[in-house]
């Protein structure tokens, strides 16, 4: 017990000796310091996450404290609209029924289904050519099994007026435009930057004539191109830079000569930086190679036919034939398909919706390459499903995110 204070007088003696020594050298307190703080340093690395601004008013926006996260947008027919987190529904076989995407009301179907950002400006595009604006975060999130929110109560639509297309916008730059399709072959480009204010009650974006209605809209630049199907299976491939911009309030021209009992089908956008300019001819060399235009008839069936076995046609032309239908069928959509990974497989993945609201989401790679003139493979069962009501397209970006999730 001796020894045991005899070593504690001794530690006490040498601290003491040392802290006099310390105190009596400037020089010896600032080393101290220096450590002292480079220690915390290293220890509390962490770097801050918040920030502290000046704000003019002291106000915060909804922006500030919401994520820009990914979601998917999914739109009926009857007007209802729902937000979803991306990883509500897993991946499956081509082949399989597919999994429900949730309460549907009488006689509703989807009518869109789109990937966008929290932030986005949404753009609604009715059948009556009016359009409206309204952030994305704005829309009630819920579960898949959950019906949606009436539009009626996000927007100030009219008695009768429906929203048959919808367009995520992250900003509105001068040399993008809106390409608008309606269902009886008019089409006319406006640039994007006319949408930048838009009021609570909307805008005209397009003038319709009785009988008409607008039923496509897309996002474009002048060098990228657009491809038209109509539901007899007609394709039309051609640069966007062919169609003259047009005001808001004006219909447009003619995008294809339909027959009597023919409607559009499908419109959409490839990007210049995917495609290589197509012929005025049709190549008799067979190249399988991306981009691909990716096919999908009412009967569960399609195809990916490569995009250089189309030339390209005039607007306001017949067209080329695309798909060779059953006479009591038709054509439901079409995509542009074809962003190459590093085993120059395309990663991307199209939903299918069908009239009961049945959905089935499969990978584009699993579908078949086949020429203009072909059948097609089957993409989904649908005995007791009725028809393909809507198929929307998920990016390969999207889609790995989604299986990460």
């Amino acid at each position: 017990r001796r020894k045991k204070f005899i070593d504690e007088a001794n530690s006490l003696s040498e601290s003491i000796s040392k802290l006099n020594e310390l105190l009596s050298s400037k020089k010896l307190m600032f080393q101290l310091i220096e450590q002292e703080a480079a220690d915390l340093k290293s220890k509390f690395a962490t770097p801050r996450r918040s920030f502290l601004e000046d704000s003019a008013n002291g106000e915060v926006d909804d922006m500030d404290v919401i994520p820009n996260e990914e979601m998917l947008l999914i739109l009926s027919e009857k007007g209802y609209l729902k937000r979803m987190n991306p990883n509500t529904f897993n991946l499956q076989n081509r082949g399989t029924i597919g999994k429900s995407v949730g309460k549907m009301r009488t006689n509703d179907n989807m009518s869109d289904f789109i990937v966008c950002q929290t932030h986005d400006h949404v753009l609604y595009f009715s059948d009556k050519g009016i359009v409206y604006s309204e952030r994305a975060y704005k829309i009630p999130e819920c579960t898949r099994v959950a019906a949606g929110t009436p539009l009626v109560q996000l927007l100030n639509l009219s008695d009768g007026e429906r929203i048959t297309s919808i367009v995520p916008v992250n900003k509105f730059v001068e040399d993008q435009y809106l390409v608008m399709l309606t269902v009886n072959g008019y089409i006319k480009k406006v640039p994007l930057n006319a949408f930048a204010s838009i009021r609570s009650t909307g805008i005209i974006s397009m003038r319709l004539v009785p009988g008409d209605e607008l039923k496509w809209v897309r996002l474009c630049r002048d060098d990228d191109l657009v491809a038209l199907a109509s539901q007899s299976g007609m394709v039309i491939v051609n640069t966007c830079n062919r169609l003259r911009p047009h005001g808001r309030t004006t219909r447009g021209m003619g995008a294809m000569r339909l027959k009597e009992d023919d409607k559009m089908a499908a419109m959409d956008i490839i990007p210049s930086t995917t495609h290589t300019m197509p012929g005025k001819t049709v190549s008799r060399v067979r190249d399988l190679s991306p981009p691909w235009l990716l096919f999908i008839a009412e009967n569960g069936y399609g195809k990916r036919v490569p995009l250089n076995a189309f030339r390209q046609s005039s607007f306001n032309r017949v067209g080329l034939r695309g798909y060779k239908l059953p006479e009591d069928c038709r054509l439901a959509a079409v995509f542009v398909v074809g962003e190459p990974t590093d085993d120059d497989a395309s990663e991307e993945q199209v939903v299918l919706v069908s009239h009961g609201g049945t959905v089935n989401r499969i990978k584009v790679k699993d579908i078949s390459i086949q020429g203009r003139g072909a059948k097609g493979v089957i993409l989904m069962r649908l005995e007791h499903a009725g028809k393909i009501q809507s198929a929307s397209l998920i990016s390969a970006a999207a889609a790995e995110e989604i299986l990460e999730d």
